[in-house]
């Protein structure tokens, strides 16, 4: 998948860690906070000799003044109080199960009053607080008089627990890369085809039964396309040998005729059967053999100075606006093939050939111009459609089969750039052939 973007193992990852971080994390906050939360030992001890002496000193004093008694023994630890009934405890105060048991190890005797320890506001301040019952059926409450800031979380529990879920992540994962790797090689070698690579190389047949049959699939449509391109490249070889070989001869017979006008038709129509059939080759193999020439590094200001001196050279009106040298990784022969086109159709349809070069940011533009009927805006699609003529703006005495722009098209295609028309500044049809310069 330019933009960043997870893979199929790293979303798996990522989902995995994630159910697993979750899971852990819930399960021992709850665990270490409500029923598995314990404090100091010391902290323990103090509680319960506290909650003993409490007892006994309240239990020793008459109804009416035990409320003092109990203000009396409120420290700036815990908060004492007496009440003649149990109140309602909170909604939410899970019991502490560990720390009850804690206290009634240091002090056995409440373990008979009916001893409740539990934590209010179980969120980031929370208190330790209880009840104990006396013996003539009133209550003692009890609360901490700070929160409880330090719970203990057992941090290296935590990471104990992780220990084994990482790894076994960790070994899924590798285990997932191997199985996913028959899908990598299929996806290099569909990515090497769809770049036209000349060589048929199979990807080896591996993985679960699943992948294996695409694997399988994916070879033998590879070998069945440069089978055809195989049969293609041999056809066109003996169309292009066919054809031109009566056009030469009947070339060389019309030299023989006598009367001039009759050559002249001959000749010209021999010229445009022949400029037929090479367009039409061109097309149909063009992209191979754009394919397979290797870019090299061009002047292609140079090139277009070139062909405009050939227009001139042939009695033609053209003029190259643009720096004296640009050079650019190209394939040269594609290129100086698509400029030729264009040039032509400008020369056929307009008097005047103006050949733009312009390098601007990460682009390198060549505006090929003209001053003839130019395209409508609504037919200019149509246009680069192959052998496609547009009678309005394009007479119906054209050469070649109308695959002149299709053939720039392609070849801008093959440079990772794009064929565009528009209209010129003298009325004409602008065709830029747009190339990054990377």
């Amino acid at each position: 998948m330019p933009h960043f973007a997870l893979g199929l193992i790293g979303r798996v990852f990522a989902i995995l860690l994630l159910a697993v971080l979750v899971e852990y994390a819930a399960s021992t906050f709850l665990y270490e906070r409500a029923s598995q939360f314990s404090v100091r030992q010391d902290e323990a001890h103090r509680l319960a000799e506290h909650l003993v002496i409490a007892s006994k000193l309240i239990e020793e004093e008459e109804s009416l003044h035990r409320p003092e008694e109990a203000a009396e023994l409120t420290t700036t630890r815990y908060a004492i109080a007496w009440r003649a009934t149990l109140p309602k405890p909170p909604t939410v105060s899970p019991s502490l199960d560990r720390l009850t048991r804690q206290i009634i190890t240091w002090e056995p005797d409440l373990a008979r009053r009916d001893l409740r320890v539990s934590l209010t506001s179980p969120g980031r301040d929370g208190f330790i607080a209880g009840a104990l019952r006396l013996t003539d059926g009133s209550w003692i409450t009890f609360r901490t008089r700070q929160p409880v800031a330090a719970l203990d979380m057992a941090v290296s529990r935590i990471l104990l627990a992780l220990t084994p879920a990482v790894a076994l992540i960790l070994i899924g994962g590798l285990l997932l890369r191997q199985t996913l790797r028959p899908m990598r090689d299929l996806a290099r070698a569909a990515d090497r085809v769809g770049h036209g690579a000349v060589e048929v190389k199979s990807v080896p047949e591996r993985g679960p039964s699943e992948v294996r049959d695409v694997v399988v699939a994916f070879n033998a449509m590879q070998a069945r396309i440069h089978r055809l391109i195989g049969d293609r490249t041999q056809a066109l070889a003996a169309v292009g040998h066919d054809f031109r070989t009566p056009l030469a001869r009947l070339r060389l017979r019309a030299d023989a005729i006598d009367d001039d006008d009759l050559r002249d038709s001959i000749q010209h129509d021999v010229i445009e059967m022949n400029q037929m059939v090479t367009s039409l080759l061109a097309y149909l193999s063009g992209e191979d053999e754009a394919d397979a020439e290797t870019p090299a590094p061009t002047d292609l200001a140079v090139m277009c100075a070139t062909l405009v001196d050939d227009v001139r050279d042939h009695g033609g009106k053209a003029k190259y606006h643009g720096p004296d040298h640009c050079e650019l990784a190209v394939r040269r022969v594609a290129l100086k093939r698509a400029l030729t086109n264009l040039i032509d159709n400008a020369r056929h349809y307009g008097k005047r050939v103006d050949v733009r070069l312009d390098v601007s940011g990460d682009t390198v533009t060549i505006a090929v111009e003209d001053d003839g009927p130019g395209i409508p805006p609504d037919q200019r699609d149509r246009a680069l459609e192959p052998f496609v003529r547009l009678d309005p703006a394009r007479s119906r005495d054209t050469q070649g089969f109308g695959l002149g722009l299709a053939i720039v098209q392609r070849v801008a295609a093959v440079h990772d750039g794009r064929l565009e028309l528009d209209s010129a500044p003298s009325g004409g049809l602008s065709a830029r052939i747009v190339l990054p310069r990377a």
